[in-house]
């Protein structure tokens, strides 16, 4: 009888143990499908106005804002680098289709005062809506170059141009120096509320990261989905409910090639990275995930002005690995000029890309699902 009773207590203490252990919970991607609606074929290009007295912009971000307008953040000053840099936004109103004037969103002065650390310099925002909260990730540094930066988080609710940002953490991705960590593309929402965040490193050696947030925005884990060199800016996209694609800037000099992977089980196992058919010159590249279809932005080689940021253009995926020409969005025939650093975002009828034009602007395109097909 005694063991009988050893035997039942076991049992019970094995299913509260397991009751008690966090349970894993499957992560999936969310895909955003419109009906199909046959609208007028629509194509525009646009400048985001610029602040006064500000020679150079780069590196812009975008997010849909709760009415569909538009908000677009980028870093501007005398060049990329210097102390006068701060990141500005600015707002697109969908229906007169216009970009508002641009207004400070984040100097370094005041991620100094609200971080209680001293920030010399700031770069590569990176916005991301979940509901009325606004996520904003920007890189800055404290001494020397990026290569000594980190990632600062912050959030505004209900968001106004007249709202501040209020600063939530100092992401901490090594327990050692905790730096020459950068972010650039947008992040890839996930089914539990949370969303994965593609980051880069790039101080000894140059390698992506993948961090995945919860609900509340916070840090849950890190994936370095693979061994590659000198790979930067990962750019993600789901394939379907449980895969994603993935892209790299190649930093390589001696192998202009483009790689690529795929991820499965939500993110959490992730496949062996090919070559594409795509070069890659150094540059940054994204994806978006348009209904059904898979679309690269990124730069081509520009033949007559021989720029390898001379031309901006958007190819179909074919397959994980190979890519097909659709068109040329924009190219620049200035001396040293580029159209670079692309961020693409869809509300599953639209496509809106924002990019540096020869560092001195933000431009801005809207194609819908209409133009696209009138291309076939």
């Amino acid at each position: 009888m005694k063991k009988v009773y050893f035997g039942l207590i076991v049992i019970i203490l094995g299913s509260v143990f397991l009751y008690l252990q966090p349970q894993k919970k499957s992560i999936y991607f969310q895909i955003a499908l419109t009906p199909i609606a046959y609208k007028k074929a629509y194509f525009s290009k646009t400048n985001i106005p610029m602040p006064q007295g500000v020679p150079s912009a780069h590196s812009a971000t975008l997010v849909y804002l709760e009415n569909g307008d538009l908000l677009s953040a980028f870093f501007a000053g005398s060049r990329e680098g210097a102390r006068d840099v701060k990141i500005y936004g600015s707002v697109y109103n969908v229906k007169k289709q216009i970009w508002s004037k641009p207004f400070v969103m984040l100097s370094h002065e005041e991620l100094s005062q609200k971080s209680h650390q001293y920030i010399k310099k700031l770069g590569n925002p990176v916005l991301y809506r979940d509901k009325n909260r606004i996520w904003l990730f920007v890189t800055a540094t404290n001494i020397g170059g990026w290569a000594t930066s980190k990632i600062y988080q912050l959030y505004v609710d209900n968001f106004s141009p007249q709202k501040s940002f209020v600063y939530q953490e100092t992401l901490k991705l090594s327990p050692f120096l905790n730096i020459s960590n950068l972010v650039r593309s947008v992040p890839l929402k996930t089914n539990d509320g949370g969303f994965y965040l593609p980051v880069y490193h790039e101080l000894a050696d140059k390698y992506a990261l993948i961090l995945k947030f919860n609900s509340l925005g916070k840090l849950d884990f890190i994936v370095k989905p693979n061994d590659l060199h000198r790979q930067l800016q990962p750019s993600l996209a789901p394939i379907s409910n449980t895969k994603c694609l993935a892209v790299f800037r190649n930093h390589n000099r001696y192998d202009n090639t483009m790689f690529s992977q795929i991820c499965s089980d939500g993110g959490e196992e992730w496949f062996s990275p090919e070559k594409t058919n795509i070069k890659n010159y150094n540059n940054s590249a994204n994806l978006i995930s348009f209904n059904k279809d898979i679309y690269l932005i990124h730069n081509t080689f520009n033949q007559n002005t021989k720029l390898q940021r001379g031309t901006l253009t958007l190819s179909k995926m074919v397959s994980p690995n190979k890519f097909k020409k659709i068109l040329d969005l924009d190219h620049t025939n200035a001396k040293n000029g580029e159209v670079s650093y692309p961020t693409t975002i869809s509300d599953g009828d639209n496509i809106d890309i924002v990019y540096t034009y020869n560092r001195k602007n933000i431009r801005h395109i809207r194609l819908n699902r209409s133009f696209l097909r009138s291309l076939k």
